[in-house]
């Protein structure tokens, strides 16, 4: 479920969930803040927001004319064509027609880092493995080469 208005309009609480919960609901985004943090824990709906309110809303506007069809989330429109994900650091709004490119994309990279991190347990530093001391050679000699282009030459960039 998504919900949107700015950090100070909505404020998602436990009443609220329990008036409007709907079969199949596996998480909660709220464009706003919320309370209840320990009872919306409790009940075992993951909830992104900007943060906790104490108060809930402040103020009851006149419902958007498109919210029960689609929300903003600073500049993305999000509707029922998209797909979100989200975890612990936050959410991301797909949509659902790149949805296959991006979930392989991100695949890549979490093998990537996952990679790095076994190789930082097996004794090489993500210093020796972006080659840093070269990259800080070349920068000094060419101080427009950016560590981008750097990842690039040696083939670590993942995030492309």
């Amino acid at each position: 479920m998504t919900t949107a208005g700015g950090p100070t309009k909505h404020a998602l609480a436990t009443w609220w969930y329990w008036k409007h919960r709907r079969p199949g609901w596996r998480a909660w985004w709220c464009g706003g803040c919320h309370r209840d943090t320990a009872e919306l824990a409790q009940i075992g709906l993951p909830v992104f927001s900007y943060g906790s309110h104490p108060a809930g809303p402040v103020r009851l506007d006149e419902r958007e004319p498109a919210a029960l069809a689609s929300a903003r989330f600073g500049p993305c429109l999000v509707t029922g064509d998209d797909i979100v994900f989200g975890d612990g650091d936050g959410v991301v709004f797909l949509a659902a027609s790149h949805a296959g490119e991006v979930l392989a994309t991100a695949h890549q990279i979490g093998q990537t880092e996952r990679d790095q991190a076994h190789k930082i347990q097996a004794g090489q530093t993500l210093r020796q493995q972006t080659a840093f001391d070269g990259y800080l050679a070349r920068r000094a000699a060419e101080p427009s080469y950016t560590f981008r282009q750097h990842l690039r030459r040696i083939g670590g960039a993942i995030e492309e």
